[in-house]
């Protein structure tokens, strides 16, 4: 196992078996999340971290829709843009290289990687940078993390972009 293999392992809370789940789909949930990456359910906020990812556990999007999927049943709830934000992170040396980590809304890691690589999307007619996990989701990168990454972002011929994990990962086209 190679040492980045090791810190994703380390870093990243596992994701629950939802892809061998069958239970059956039943319809739209009263459940959204915002372009904040806030979540309601039945109008009213949920604010409480641990219920928060334990639904994060069980979500997924394919084709643009979003799913939280139990052994028992699969329910479609709205996604405004994506479930998640990016709003801190980090850097971890790794050997000779430097792995950026993003954290998301949810306190969750994520080391920037071919696994889990930014790219870009359009979000209020901008190109924004989002990083890809796992599941068929993404967390967008928050306006001050963006900044951030900015100051210490290279330049070459196609754009603006951040090192990590031995890649290049662009912020501009």
């Amino acid at each position: 196992m190679s040492k980045l293999s090791e810190l994703v392992a380390e870093l990243v809370t596992p994701h629950a078996p939802t892809e061998k789940w069958t239970g059956q789909t039943c319809g739209m949930l009263d459940m959204r999340i915002d372009r904040q990456g806030h979540w309601f359910h039945q109008g009213g906020e949920i604010k409480r971290l641990g219920l928060l990812k334990l639904f994060a556990s069980v979500l997924s999007c394919e084709q643009n829709t979003h799913w939280l999927t139990t052994p028992v049943e699969r329910c479609e709830i709205a996604v405004e843009d994506v479930a998640f934000l990016v709003t801190s992170w980090y850097s971890h040396k790794l050997d000779d290289m430097d792995v950026l980590v993003a954290v998301d809304n949810l306190g969750r890691k994520w080391p920037i990687c071919q696994q889990y690589p930014l790219e870009l999307r359009c979000f209020e007619q901008q190109q924004l940078p989002y990083l890809g996990l796992s599941n068929g989701l993404h967390a967008r990168v928050a306006r001050n993390v963006y900044y951030q990454w900015a100051e210490i972002a290279e330049q070459d011929k196609q754009g603006v972009y951040l090192r990590s994990a031995g890649m290049q990962f662009y912020l501009s086209e």
